[in-house]
């Protein structure tokens, strides 16, 4: 089926403040976002508590022709959810009510309301805290009782975004990722339905399999009752873990196409995802490696090594060893960075989980792979009991706090100054090729360094951190000379923090023209007047 059929949803009035004194007093967050871009002025702020208040909140802003953003946990990197040009903001803080739990045969699923942030949620699965679910059904409810009564059973999500307090309506938005999707993948796999509100106010709802395109093609019924043709090109897409608009394919499902769309199609304001029962047992290790090529040999041997189970694989270079091992010393006596038993060289990060008995047979190959490289378990920091796991978690939050001391410090003297991190994944056989390529751009340019990530995923973020402007404008011609050999590689430019506003650029790079076109013509389709983040993903 490829019928698109919308419902009429009651539109009730939400809390509007239009008050620009009241705003900057009172709701000043919600101007800006983690990309530090802010919105100097908006026409209006809407406070909805429910889906209709969504509802009447889109229509007055259609109804006034005017534009708006839809502002979560505010935790992109992007600039996603600031309306930078003008136009109204929508907060859907105030929808975030747990829905419910449930079993669908031998899966687990939770749903919940767009503004509910992942450390709540996973608070609320991990105490089994299921009195707080608003919307059971009697199935559901049964499903509860047999969760609750089996103390054993812990259910949760295990995508593993870095930023817990972002709300999921956001992760969905985003197709958010993180550590552990080398092994769980991304937000996308996991989500099983979404609640729309479309730019004219009706809503959908979407489950995963339901409304499938047939031919390229999907049918969008209109308001009058007819109905119009959204036509969906089929692309050659990265392999590579990414987040890059539209993943346009001939027979996609429809739910796919809203995945990820950071905003630009719909306000989504209900999400369903799938659960797994947690494992009981986690194990981290963090390996220093002498070099760089060895680490990355190193890399590819764990790849290999399906009896290792891993999670994750995290990678820290010298430079990031050297500015934790700095940063723990100005820290002095309080520091909650640990003696590594080696600062020299470069980190690899090893997560995995199982049964106990799986994560204790997991340390024999893991061993045996360590003496290949000539290397030893015992010169490693291993981490098995949840507050040592929190102390690992803890180490590699330290770096990008101590990245941003640095170039805070360094904007004392150049206000306008920041750091340039690039957000990209190549295939598994490029991993070398595009080090090489970083490396060799980072000595020409003398440019301060810091490249740590998800090595699992090829994904490493390398942080440029410029001295002065006419270095941050070396480092930004730098991130887009590799963007074009990574699109070489078969790779992509933007891998899980999405294109937002601050990217289109990349996105340029990554696609042809043409299927940018195929991009704004599905966009036009469900928004013909651009009413949703203009501005995001693509120029109008």
């Amino acid at each position: 089926m490829n019928v698109i059929q919308p419902v009429i949803c009651e539109a009730v009035e939400c809390k509007m403040i239009d008050d620009q004194s009241i705003i900057a007093e009172r709701y000043n967050d919600l101007l800006g976002d983690e990309s530090k871009l802010r919105a100097a002025n908006i026409d209006a702020l809407y406070l909805p508590s429910t889906i209709e208040e969504v509802v009447w909140a889109v229509q007055d802003i259609h109804g006034k022709n005017k534009k708006c953003v839809v502002s979560a946990g505010r935790t992109g990197i992007a600039g996603g959810a600031v309306p930078v040009d003008g136009g109204s903001i929508i907060s859907l803080d105030g929808i975030s009510s747990f829905l419910a739990v449930g079993m669908d045969g031998e899966e687990y699923y939770v749903r919940v309301e767009p503004g509910m942030s992942l450390a709540l949620l996973t608070g609320l699965l991990m105490k089994k805290d299921f009195e707080r679910c608003t919307d059971l059904t009697d199935a559901e409810q049964k499903s509860v009782e047999q969760i609750t009564a089996d103390a054993d059973l812990q259910i949760w999500f295990p995508v593993n975004p870095t930023e817990t307090s972002a709300h999921i309506g956001g992760i969905v938005a985003t197709n958010a990722s993180g550590a552990r999707t080398y092994r769980w993948g991304a937000t996308r796999e996991w989500v099983r339905a979404i609640d729309v509100v479309l730019a004219d106010g009706r809503l959908i709802k979407i489950r995963r399999g339901e409304i499938t395109a047939e031919n390229g093609l999907f049918q969008l019924v209109q308001l009058d009752g007819s109905t119009i043709e959204i036509q969906i090109a089929d692309f050659s897409l990265p392999t590579t873990k990414a987040t890059l608009g539209y993943p346009l394919k001939h027979d996609m499902d429809l739910i796919d196409l809203f995945i990820g769309s950071e905003g630009t199609l719909g306000i989504i304001v209900g999400v369903e995802l799938r659960l797994i029962q947690k494992t009981s047992s986690v194990i981290g290790v963090l390996v220093t490696v002498p070099e760089e090529p060895t680490a990355l040999r190193l890399v590819d041997a764990a790849r290999n090594r399906q009896d290792l189970r891993l999670d994750a694989i995290e990678y820290f270079d010298a430079d990031a060893l050297r500015l934790l091992k700095e940063k723990k010393e100005l820290d002095g006596a309080g520091s909650h960075i640990p003696d590594l038993p080696s600062w020299d060289g470069c980190g690899i990060y090893f997560e995995f989980s199982g049964t106990e008995e799986e994560t204790e047979e997991a340390c024999i190959p893991l061993e045996e792979m360590l003496e290949e490289f000539g290397l030893s378990l015992d010169d490693t920091w291993a981490a098995m009991e949840p507050s040592e796991m929190a102390a690992q978690r803890l180490f590699r939050h330290a770096l990008p706090e101590a990245v941003n001391s640095i170039i805070g410090q360094r904007k004392r003297e150049y206000p306008g100054l920041h750091k340039v991190g690039t957000d990209m994944a190549v295939p598994d056989d490029k991993l070398s090729a595009v080090f090489a390529v970083y490396r060799e751009g980072l000595q020409q340019s003398g440019i301060d360094s810091v490249v740590f990530g998800h090595i699992g995923d090829n994904h490493v973020h390398v942080n440029l951190l410029p001295k002065n402007m006419e270095e941050l404008a070396r480092a930004k011609e730098l991130y887009l000379g590799w963007a074009e050999k990574v699109v070489q590689m078969g790779g992509a430019v933007a891998a899980e923090h999405g294109i937002g506003r601050m990217k289109k650029a990349m996105l340029m790079v990554q696609y042809p023209e043409e299927m940018l076109d195929s991009m704004r013509a599905v966009r036009k389709c469900f928004d013909p007047d651009a009413i949703f983040g203009t501005g995001v993903l693509f120029e109008e």
